[in-house]
């Protein structure tokens, strides 16, 4: 039996802030590799093994702010893989020591430059014949949440007779997360509005510039698999602001990342300011990863 045949099947937590709304976070933090990211890395690698385009020994392949490098190192360590994981240097130094036990090799690039981490990915993987993961620009992405997350939520909010969330809301890295999980839920609830959330220094699918923030694994969406006109609305959450809640929620029992601060701190603001009751969102990492940045 393999590590990796428990990724996902993570339970939804209720966190309560005002009497009448509730945040429904599933827990991602409590897959193998410690993120969202295991669902994508191993539907990808298992799709890869069953078309006969990986064998142990090969080399894979992919640029990441962090945790879908770690995800793939796990199950790269897992089934016999070598893996090069290229990243911007200003991500944070847990992650580059998570890296480096698995047995995988790191490669950087200037900060913030995911565009060049991708060109890099590209090049190798061409020149030298490895896998490349394509996290970025790969359906499967979206299908892996469409397949497992989406269910997931749908048939644990269904068991306790919860009514219809009012809204799903979640930072975009990739967009795999927000596009899958979203359309498998909107077939189920059509009325459930998408909100997206990303960085206040990156608004990029605001329409801004993309610029450096600390909001590790969210900001860069619009530029991949997120489909802009499927989203109802975008939040911004600065990194100060996402930092600080995630912190606050640690005070309170709950180590998560800042991306999972953000998003919870976005879902809190969006139900008050919209006199709402309920959204769902993700936990999509855990807090240990980030001692360096908070």
């Amino acid at each position: 039996m393999r590590l990796s045949n428990f990724v996902g099947k993570t339970p939804l937590l209720p966190l309560s802030y005002n009497k009448n709304q509730t945040i429904w976070g599933k827990a991602e933090f409590m897959n193998p590799g410690g993120s969202v990211k295991d669902r994508m890395a191993t539907f990808i690698l298992n799709d890869a093994e069953k078309r006969g385009l990986i064998k142990p020994g090969d080399t894979l392949c992919e640029a990441t702010s962090g945790n879908t490098g770690i995800s793939f190192a796990m199950l790269a360590a897992e089934r016999g893989y070598k893996m090069v994981i290229i990243m911007p240097c200003n991500m944070s130094e847990e992650r580059k020591k998570i890296f480096e036990f698995y047995g995988a090799k790191l490669l950087e690039v200037e900060a913030g430059d995911f565009d060049g981490a991708i060109l890099l990915r590209d090049n190798m993987c061409d020149d030298k014949g490895w896998f490349n993961c394509n996290q970025f620009h790969n359906e499967l992405n979206i299908k892996a949440h469409y397949n497992e997350t989406g269910p997931e939520i749908y048939n644990q909010l269904t068991d306790i007779n919860q009514q219809v969330p009012d809204a799903l809301i979640l930072g975009t890295g990739t967009g795999g997360t927000i596009m899958g999980t979203g359309k498998f839920l909107r077939e189920k609830w059509p009325s459930m509005k998408i909100i997206a959330v990303e960085p206040e220094e990156s608004p990029v699918m605001s329409g801004g510039e993309a610029g450096l923030h600390g909001i590790q694994g969210i900001g860069d969406g619009s530029k991949f698999l997120v489909d802009l006109d499927f989203v109802d609305e975008i939040v911004l959450v600065s990194t100060k602001d996402a930092s600080d809640f995630a912190k606050k929620l640690a005070k309170n029992g709950l180590f998560v990342g800042v991306s999972a601060g953000a998003n919870i701190l976005a879902s809190k603001r969006w139900l008050l300011n919209n006199n709402k009751n309920n959204a769902i969102t993700v936990l999509c990492d855990r807090g240990e990863r980030y001692f360096s940045c908070l």
